[in-house]
């Protein structure tokens, strides 16, 4: 599992640092700089800042270290400076849809996002190939040699999630499903040497994407190819549902302010007024930032399980089952 894992940022070797003190942070919009992972995090208990993981196969007691690449700075990550993937190319058609019933979301398509990426597999030559190349991944002879190809995304969730005074850990890499854009979140950690900050450690394409196992997805500024990013004065407009089926929206809350993690729960989520299903209402609902974890750092429902290292069912093949059962995501009270 772990050696699977490394195809997320490489077998590269990450150095550590000593601890970073916090310090405050002036987010932009777009941003032009990320704050990743303080050095010695933990990912086993639900905090700010952090994620709490319980991905099957996984220790559970990961801790993020630096990762000292030419485009992190301390707890920097300047937007300028990344090797991005070289390349702007159509993966085929994007097949995606939602459908709805009285008490469920569902779902279903192929996983390829309806922009277009950079180009999968990293070709050899490209500011980013060295890093991909430098990468096992199982299957391939590195990870710059992963493609992007389509796969069966097919998810369920409650179109009435419950929210729970105790959170849910995350456990499956697949933490979201982006509606605008036919294509899902990953959590946001990685395996090289240590346990690291995946956009701290590897470079992605234009669209703050790349493929594992296949399988396009998004870290850190996830929101630069939606369609739909929303305006400068308002709330952000829903990007996309969560597996426990609240509402995961833009870096803006109320009145167009961007939100820094300060703002934000554990999970990365608060209650406010947002549109949802059409009708205005005061919920519970995440937000995607610049801050670490960007994203999810745990859920506020049970979440559903979509599995990014086997075929893609809702769970795992009977083989996968025997060496790496799921988990039942840990924590919950829901009312």
């Amino acid at each position: 599992m772990k050696k699977s894992l490394m195809a997320l940022t490489g077998g590269l070797t990450f150095f550590l640092g000593s601890m970073t003190p916090a310090y405050a942070f002036d987010p932009t919009e777009p941003p032009t700089t990320f704050r990743t992972s303080a050095n010695g995090l933990s990912l086993a208990k639900a905090q700010r800042n952090g994620q709490w993981v319980c991905i099957s196969g996984l220790p559970l007691d990961v801790t993020l270290y630096d990762a000292k690449t030419p485009w992190v700075t301390g707890l920097d990550v300047n937007t300028s400076l990344i090797p991005y993937v070289s390349g702007s190319v159509s993966n085929g058609k994007s097949i995606f849809k939602t459908t709805l019933s009285k008490k469920e979301r569902h779902f279903k398509g192929n996983g390829l996002p309806n922009h277009k990426t950079g180009i999968y597999p990293v070709q050899e030559g490209t500011p980013a190939y060295s890093w991909y190349a430098a990468a096992p991944a199982d299957g391939y002879s590195s990870a710059a040699a992963i493609p992007i190809a389509p796969y069966n995304l097919d998810i369920t969730v409650p179109r009435d999630p419950r929210f729970s005074e105790q959170p849910y850990c995350i456990n499956s890499l697949v933490t979201g499903v982006v509606t605008q854009t036919g294509s899902v979140w990953h959590a946001n950690l990685a395996y090289g040497t240590y346990w690291v900050d995946p956009i701290a450690a590897l470079p992605i394409d234009e669209c703050w994407g790349h493929p594992y196992n296949k399988e396009y997805h998004y870290h850190g500024y996830a929101w630069k190819c939606l369609p739909n990013k929303g305006g400068p004065k308002t709330h952000s407009p829903l990007y996309g549902y969560a597996l426990d089926g609240f509402g995961i929206y833009g870096p803006r809350g109320d009145n167009g302010e961007l939100l820094t993690n300060n703002d934000l729960d554990e999970c990365h989520g608060h209650t406010g007024r947002i549109k949802w299903d059409g009708k205005w209402t005061t919920m519970y609902h995440y937000h995607v930032n610049s801050e670490y974890p960007y994203g999810l750092g745990c859920y506020r429902g049970k979440p559903s399980t979509f599995d990014a290292l086997t075929p893609h069912t809702h769970g795992y093949s009977a083989a996968r089952a025997a060496q790496f059962p799921v988990r039942e995501p840990q924590g919950g009270t829901p009312h």
